[in-house]
């Protein structure tokens, strides 16, 4: 089933709710700018879709394997989108996939509305580009000396550049989920009953 077709019955989530996708939530300046990934992003929904209507054939001709069994608990991302999020995910925030930060992300994207799962999938469309055009892979083909090299390089970019924008916007999510888990509140000083507050705000009270 394509995405076109699961969207129709997906609930929409109001634009002005918080969360991890606020930064997908943008208005119509950013959604033009995001828009200039161009010939990326269609590569990209191009080879997603690709591997996603080959997954639907197998499990229609009954072959039954892992990836298969994998794609049917994603509710929106499909194969190789959610890969390339995996991979993402681990890269900016370590940590991220032990504390199932891409599932987190893909469910919530599931009752999200359509506007904000497009900014979505053209955020990771700029990452595919980035990587189509440095090494000729796909994102989750990179090594993690390539991958590294690529995102020291889009962090580096102007606020204006779109995978710079890209860049910010999946960082938030991924960052703002990681530190939303017991890991990631440990990570910041949570001992397990008493929250510390930060540095800047105990030398401001």
């Amino acid at each position: 089933m394509s995405n076109d077709v699961r969207n129709e019955t997906l609930v929409e989530a109001p634009e002005s709710a918080e969360g991890p996708l606020r930064h997908f939530r943008a208005g119509r300046r950013a959604v033009l700018q995001t828009l200039a990934t161009g010939v990326g992003v269609a590569a990209f929904a191009s080879r997603a879709s690709a591997e996603h209507a080959h997954h639907v054939a197998a499990a229609a001709a009954s072959t039954v394997d892992a990836a298969t069994i994998a794609d049917a608990a994603l509710l929106f991302l499909d194969r190789h989108a959610f890969d390339t999020l995996a991979s993402l995910s681990e890269q900016i925030v370590p940590g991220s996939l032990a504390v199932g930060a891409p599932g987190f992300l893909d469910r919530l994207l599931a009752v999200e509305s359509t506007d904000t799962q497009k900014r979505f999938m053209q955020s990771l469309g700029a990452f595919e580009r980035e990587a189509r055009e440095a090494h000729g892979l796909s994102w989750k083909a990179l090594t993690a000396e390539q991958s590294t090299a690529l995102l020291t390089k889009i962090s580096g970019q102007p606020d204006s550049d779109v995978s710079r924008q890209a860049f910010d916007r999946v960082k938030g999510a991924i960052s703002e989920t990681y530190y939303s888990t017991e890991a990631g509140m440990k990570e910041l000083g949570w001992n397990g009953s008493v929250a510390f507050a930060s540095p800047s705000v105990c030398a401001n009270s």
